[in-house]
């Protein structure tokens, strides 16, 4: 390497002598020239050769004027060597090997017109002239023997735009190489650059950033960037191209366009501080040996277990013991207490989740043996009686006699990886992971695999649904035909018919497997079935899974008869995992090569939450206040149903119209309800003699469902007990959950919400219970839902015994604890079954009403009662002997009322069950919808009503805002309704848009709106105050209460484990690490958890994560993201930060000015800024206009639909732009449309262009599109565009999040940092910390931050960073998890304030560490040589060639308004005649000259076809 001058540390003159072709004559001329001077030039114009260097010289251009310029300075060097006798008796005494102008060779001959050979170099050295600046230095440079091209680097002065010279701050850089590619540059602090010219492009001036007053780098467009010293640590290394500045003109123009002024750039502090070094040639080596780094030695593990052969699964396991067993291939077990040496495992836990969260079993295998573990209490006897559970709600310990303890894994600290499907879940059953220092095991998920590679958008999930159901159709349709047409093949002994029926077969095949195209057949659901179907083609059968949520299982020991079966089920489920995993793992490495990718998922997977004795105090306060609101929400309703029924029926009362009057016996008096009771339970008396109660054989009474079974037994095989007892004798359960008969649709079965969506796609949505007809199922509505047994589209099921019930028998699905007394009742006949029949019913009997069938039958004591069924029609009932009650005549209640009560067994006497979710509470209330009368129909549900001729006086317009008013049917119960010629019915507004039904006005949707008053109670203008003020104590604590009802049972259900003497415990929250194509992490509780309000009881759920005695919780959130992301792809057009309108509000815009994205749409939607924030993140993730109109609609209900759409209109105009598309009669060209003429135009033709790829790629991180999205696979009319675009944003901000993890990674364990990763919140990430290393965890946190958004500048094309965006806005320093560390988190639940935490900006983080020092590095970097060759690949820059001249027809074509440009630009795109997979000649379209044949996938730049390329041909 040879030694050359940094000439930015040297005087102007000695800069001269050194290189003068830097210098154009004038520049010197100005300050020294002499009129010898000027004339010694001038008799040199005429020469051709120098006689002194015997260097030619140029005729004319920039060499020429080189060259007089070298003149000049000769003649200046003479003149002073005479006038200057000491200085120049001291400059001879210099001995410097200096270039010198008294000695033209030095310089080495100028071969610009000469045959040499252009890449032939000498070797020279170097050395600065010592300046007051400082110390001489030497840099090492390759410098070639021929004078490059001048780099004349114009700069446009701030007060005046014109060119000047450039200064000494201005030209830091020497020219130290030319040639046919980019020159090289050596800059004042020694780092090589390429030359922003490239060198073969026009000579126009390119943009550098300048420095202003203030002495702060700024860009051209007044965007403050980096202090050179951040600068030269975040981009080391070449320089990219810069922008020319043709390209800042349009800029200029377009910021100009929407009213925004470079003048208005905010004045920030100026950061300098020493960061880690970076780990290779430039930030993108950094992060893949970052990568490299973190990931291994999982990567390479995980990527061994792919190829390895599985043992045989044992065929018989040890059933005798708790704990772990060891199965060798050979047979022999061993007992041991974890997976010893083991260092990769496939891994699966069951769980008897109706009894506790704690596992019950467990199976694992590894490339040379298998595991099984069983729980303890498998082991144990159950309690020796039923144990009450008296324990309050909010008490959710695990009792000793369920399963509770969890699974030992591993020992020691040697890296580990455990592979499963959902392996979060199983990840909370194991022991060691509730420590508080983090274990070397890592945990890989095939579900998110799979997700990441082949997962459904929610968008494509009904369209897949639809065509899997059809394909299965036709595939049986298919296979009936051609199983009945081989029978009748073989009873006519037709070989040849029977031998083209097996090639028809085969044939059938092979067009399937020709559908593989189609994105349908290339994607899946979630579940390990269907996941494994897909990837392997496994048929996988999960019907024995039900066993383990059994109602009728009671006690772990029960299933101890059946370890057999459900281990080797256990075992199944490993085994397809492992066959799963062979398949998704490659794929992933595939489409997200990156290893940062990896390792911040791995990351990922290791979240933890601590809480102390503060959780349970959270439970009790937050289930207390909300019983006692909702005590307070049914004493309110309670005293509006006592006055409206002593009222009575009120003529012209919209509200008590629609109660049914019907009178009804009363149940009790209305004065005293109590002493009743007993007399609603005195027996019957027949009309001509007494009875007596009927008994069992010990004396004591028996239920009325009970007694004419036992007087009669036969008539248990009757067609009425076949259809309406019998399945609830034999505790049926389908697919593990009881059944249950409705009224309407017959028999069904319940499911706990929490597993609703596994059941949805099958059956279709839950059922709606039919009133008072399924009284005896409302119990069950709070905690379950009732689906049909059928599935989608089959008929009801009213039997379930005799031979149409065999198949779901055969299946597993239709399951009993009698099983051989089911199998015997799928006969026809069942009169043999009696006995067996009733021995069912004793038992049901001694069980008693606490089980899920026995609360459906009626359990008073009765005489002689008719057979007891639930809702039986009363066509198949035995007639009752008529009898004349005893009971004291309390007079009549309307039917409205008497509903609302119950017999005595389901409800004491004097009470109501009137809760908010009954149709009759909004009735009482008197709701009105701004100030018209709710009204329920049967058909469109809640309604309200107006006046016609007010509706006639407000106009089309606002009938436009109200929708179309609904119709109803002339007969039934909404008849009343259509014979009403006074009014109109309009539907309440629906949070998912026009034409939905609204099934209860005091849901949570509406909470806002009854904050605001528009949905409101009457009873205020009644003047009666008692029932204003139960309404307004109705509405509010509904509202108040909204939050824990919708998330109640997530919280309780937490899997909470305590240590020690429990007043510190851990919650693994169960991350699903990539859970939507976007590979964003998904979990139902943290994830969504909302920040605590003062009027939302339980919402300060988050602020119950505290951190242990010793800790702090660091982190931060990523200030606009996604926003920022998105706008710095489209600046990357520019090459230039701010280049856009986008761009430029993201970095510079204020809310006080109102030159952010968010007062700017506010300003034209009229509206707030918060609610501006919900349109402009929709409209970036790809939501259309429709959206918008919905958004608007919901946000003022008294918009036209039409103002709404205008409103919509102005926005996307003024921010999307117009969209102009190419001619017709030209063909189909890479780019067939372009957005202009808006501020956002440049950010949405960029997301567009990566989404219209052939296979999209993150710029970040290189990661690859679920196949689900692909253009390959999607047809003409079904895109899905909003999801692809929503896909690029969102997957690059989980790129973002993955670079900051693995830059944490590796800065904690670097320097010996005490922190580990807690959880991400999208944008969110939280680290606990110990407390002496808070604040350099918080540091690590701000280099991570400006590592990764260096990586996404540097991936896009630009190798410098706005400042304003290089470090997080504040880092916080807490001891709770809460958004922002001064919340109070005062809510009705929790009033009390949490003191508040440290919030701390960079400039306060360098106080608190010394000036920023992370402390010694605990670790040396090994291979730093190695380090520096990985990664050597060119960023992936999505515009390369921003200095062409068509670039620039492409920016201006864009930033038009009017939409010639545009339209122009996509004509004279060449047409694509041929298939878009073909190979493509693509010409330069900066010089005209072609550079070569590559591939078309859809990109844009380097690897797209389309912006920046149009010049040129296409051929196959």
């Amino acid at each position: 390497m040879v030694k050359a001058i940094d000439i930015a540390r040297l005087t102007r003159p000695n800069r001269i002598r050194c290189r003068p072709f830097l210098f154009p004559a004038r520049s010197i001329s100005s300050t020294h020239s002499s009129q010898g001077a000027s004339s010694a030039v001038a008799t040199k114009r005429d020469k051709t050769y120098d006689e002194e260097s015997s260097i030619p010289i140029p005729l004319a251009g920039r060499r020429r004027a080189e060259y007089e310029d070298y003149e000049l300075a000769k003649e200046l060097e003479k003149t002073l060597r005479l006038e200057g006798g000491a200085s120049q008796k001291k400059t001879r005494q210099r001995n410097t090997k200096l270039p010198s102008l008294s000695n033209p060779s030095s310089f080495g001959k100028d071969d610009h017109d000469t045959p040499r050979a252009s890449s032939s170099k000498e070797k020279i050295e170097v050395s600065a002239q010592p300046t007051k600046k400082g110390k001489e230095r030497a840099i090492d440079a390759d410098i070639p023997d021929r004078l490059p091209e001048p780099a004349l680097r114009r700069i446009t002065t701030r007060n005046g735009g014109g060119r000047g010279i450039a200064t000494d701050d201005d030209l830091p850089e020497l020219l130290v190489e030319s040639g046919s590619g980019p020159r090289r540059l050596i800059s004042r602090r020694g780092k090589e650059r390429i030359d922003p010219s490239g060198g073969n492009h026009s000579s126009e001036p390119v943009l550098q950033p300048t420095k202003d007053a203030k002495g702060l780098r700024r860009n051209p467009v007044g965007v403050q960037m980096l202090s050179p010293s951040l600068h030269s640590q975040l981009f080391p290394g070449p320089s990219l191209p810069k922008p020319p500045k043709s390209l800042l003109d349009i800029s200029k123009r377009h910021l100009k366009d929407n009213s925004l002024s470079p003048e208005g750039a905010a004045v920030l502090q100026e950061i300098n501080m020493e960061m880690p070094s970076l780990r290779g040639a430039n930030i993108r080596d950094h992060f893949h040996a970052l990568g490299q780094n973190t990931a291994e030695p999982y990567l390479t593990i995980a990527k061994e277990f792919v190829g390895v052969t599985l043992p045989e699964m044992p065929k018989k396991w040890e059933l005798g013991r708790p704990g772990w067993t060891k199965h060798h291939s050979d047979g022999r077990t061993e007992v041991v207490e974890d997976l010893g040496e083991e260092q990769v495992v496939s891994f699966d836990v069951e769980v008897l989740y109706k009894l506790s969260p704690y596992p019950v079993m467990a199976t694992a295998v590894t490339p040379t043996a298998w595991y099984s573990w069983l729980s303890p209490t498998i082991f144990e006897p159950p309690p020796a009686e039923d144990i009450i559970d008296s324990s309050p709600p909010w008490e959710t310990r695990t009792p000793q006699y369920h399963p509770h303890d969890l699974i030992p894994m591993f020992k020691g600290s040697e890296p580990r990886v455990v592979i499963g499907h959902n392996v979060g879940y199983d990840r909370a059953r194991v022991s060691e992971e509730y420590s508080l220092e983090r274990t070397a095991t890592r945990w890989l998920d095939t579900l998110s695999l799979h997700v990441a590679t082949r997962g459904i958008t929610s968008v494509q999930r009904p369209a897949w649904m639809a065509h899997r159901k059809n394909q299965k159709a036709k595939i049986e349709r298919e296979q009936e035909h051609l199983t009945a047409l081989q029978e009748i093949a073989e009873e006519n002994g037709d070989h040849d018919m029977l031998q083209s029926l097996e090639e028809w077969g085969t044939t059938n095949e092979s067009e399937a497997e020709a559908l593989e195209n189609r994105w349908q057949d290339v994607t899946s659901v979630n579940s390990l079935a269907e996941v494994a179907a897909l990837h392997c083609g496994i048929p996988v059968d999960k019907s024995i899974r039900d066993r383990f949520g059994d109602e009728s299982v009671k006690h772990a020991s029960q299933i101890r008869s059946e370890l057999h079966d459900l281990l080797t089920y256990c075992a199944k489920d490993v085994k397809i995992t492992h066959d799963v995993y062979q398949k998704v793992l490659p794929l992933f490495l595939e489409s997200c090569p990156h290893p940062a990718t990896f390792s911040g998922v791995l990351s990922m997977g290791n979240s933890f939450l601590p809480v102390d004795e503060s959780w349970q105090e959270y439970l009790k306060n937050a289930e207390e206040t909300y019983r006692k609101m909702d005590e307070g929400v049914k004493k309110a309703l309670r005293i509006l149903a006592e006055k409206t029924k002593a009222e009575g029926l009120k003529e012209g009362d919209p509200w008590s119209e629609q109660l049914d009057w019907t009178p009804k016996k009363a149940r009790w008096a209305d004065d005293d309800p109590a002493v009743t009771e007993a007399e609603a339970q005195a027996p019957a008396v027949v009309q001509h003699e007494a009875e007596t109660p009927a008994v069992d054989e010990e004396g004591d009474s028996v239920p009325s469902w009970f007694a004419q079974i036992k007087e009669n037994p036969s008539i248990l095989a009757s067609n009425t007990a076949q259809r309406h007892l019998l399945p609830l004798l034999l505790r049926l359960s389908y697919k593990g959950h009881p059944v249950a008969y409705s009224s309407e649709h017959y028999w069904c079965f319940m499911v706990p919400h929490d597993h609703l969506t596994d059941y949805i796609d099958v059956h279709g949505s839950p059922i709606e219970l039919s009133g008072s007809k399924d009284k005896r199922l409302e119990c069950f509505e709070e905690k379950c839902a009732f689906f049909r047994i059928a599935p989608t589209g089959s008929s009801r099921k009213t039997k379930l015994v005799g031979p149409s019930i065999k198949p779901l028998v055969n299946k597993g699905d239709l399951t009993s604890p009698y099983p051989e007394v089911l199998k015997a009742a799928l006969a026809s006949d069942l009169t043999g079954l009696a006995e067996k029949l009733m021995d069912c019913a004793e038992e049901l009997k001694a069980l008693g009403e606490d089980n899920p069938w026995g609360r459906q039958l009626d359990w008073a004591v009765s005489n002689n009662q008719a057979l007891d069924t639930p809702h039986a029609p009363p066509s198949f009932s035995p007639s009752r002997p008529k009898s004349k009650s005893n009971k004291v005549d309390h007079g009549t209640w309307p039917k409205w009322y008497w509903d609302l009560t119950g017999p005595p067994t389901r409800l004491p006497a004097g009470e109501l069950d009137l809760t908010c979710k009954k149709s009759v509470a909004p009735l009482l209330l008197r709701l009105q919808w701004q100030g018209y009368p709710l009204v329920y129909s049967r058909m469109h549900k809640w309604l309200y009503r107006m006046p016609r001729d007010v509706v006639h006086s407000e106009g089309t317009a606002m009938l436009e805002v109200r929708g179309t008013p609904v119709k109803f049917d002339n007969i039934g119960p909404d008849a009343v309704f259509d014979e009403d010629r006074e009014h109109f019915y309009f539907r309440l507004p629906h949070k998912d848009g026009e034409g939905k039904n609204v099934g209860n006005p005091l849901s949570k949707s509406f909470v806002k709106a009854i904050e605001s008053g528009e949905l409101a109670s009457a009873a205020a203008e009644s003047g009666d105050d008692v029932a204003a003020k139960a309404a307004t104590d109705a509405t509010n604590m509904n509202a108040f209460c909204s939050y824990w009802i919708s998330s109640r049972e997530r919280i309780m259900d937490q899997m909470v484990v305590y240590r020690g003497d429990g007043s510190s415990g851990m919650i693994l929250p169960q991350v699903i690490t990539m859970g939507t194509v976007t590979r964003r992490a998904v979990e139902a509780t943290w994830l969504t958890a909302s920040n605590a309000k003062k009027n939302r009881v339980g919402s300060e759920l988050k602020a119950m994560v505290r951190a242990p005695p010793g800790y702090s919780i660091v982190g931060a959130d990523v200030d606009s993201e996604e926003l920022w992301i998105s706008s710095v792809m489209g600046d990357s057009q520019f090459g230039m930060h701010g280049a856009t309108a986008i761009g430029w509000m993201t970095l510079e815009g204020t809310k006080s000015a109102g030159t952010d994205l968010h007062s700017k749409t506010a300003s034209i939607l009229g509206i707030s800024r918060d609610a501006a924030k919900v349109f402009n993140y929709s409209r970036i993730y790809g939501a259309g206009k429709k959206h918008a109109v919905q958004l608007l609609l919901q946000g003022d209900s008294k918009l036209t639909k039409e103002a709404a759409g205008k409103l919509a209109d102005n926005l996307y105009r003024a921010t999307k732009g117009s969209k102009s598309t190419r001619s017709k009669n030209l063909g189909p060209a890479k780019v067939s449309s372009l957005w202009h003429g808006g501020s956002e135009s440049y950010l949405f033709n960029t997301l567009e262009a990566i989404a219209l790829d052939e296979r999209p790629t993150t710029p970040a991180l290189g990661c690859g599109v679920t196949r689900a999205l692909r253009k390959t696979y999607l047809e003409e009319g079904s895109s899905y565009l909003p999801s692809r675009v929503n896909w690029v944003v969102q997957s690059s901000g989980v790129d973002y999040l993955h670079l900051l993890i693995v830059s944490m990674e590796y800065l904690l364990e670097k320097y010996d940092i005490k922190a580990r990763y807690l959880i991400s919140v999208h944008d969110e990430v939280r680290y606990l910390a110990k407390e002496e290393d808070r604040y350099r965890t918080a540091l690590a946190l701000q280099i991570a931050n400006a590592w990764t958004r260096a990586l996404f500048c540097y991936n896009l094309g630009m190798d410098d960073m706005p400042q304003g965006i290089t470090f997080f806005s504040a880092v916080d320093v807490d001891h709770v998890l809460r958004k922002e560390v001064f919340l109070t988190c005062e809510t009705p639940s929790h009033p009390h304030c949490i003191p508040a935490g440290e919030s701390l900006d960079i400039n306060e983080l360098l106080e608190k560490t010394g000036g920023g020092k992370l402390g010694t590095p605990l670790l040396e970097e090994e291979n730093e040589e190695k380090d520096l060759a990985i990664g050597r690949k060119a960023p992936v820059q999505l515009f390369p060639d921003i200095q062409s001249a068509n670039h620039k027809l492409f920016l201006e074509a864009q930033a038009n308004r009017r939409g010639e440009s545009a339209k122009r630009w996509l004509d004279q795109l060449p047409a694509l005649l041929l298939p878009a997979s073909a190979t493509t000649t693509i010409a330069s379209s900066g010089s005209g000259r072609q550079e070569g044949q590559r591939k078309v996938t859809g990109k844009l730049g380097v690897k797209k076809a389309t912006f920046g390329s149009t010049g040129g041909k296409r051929k196959v």
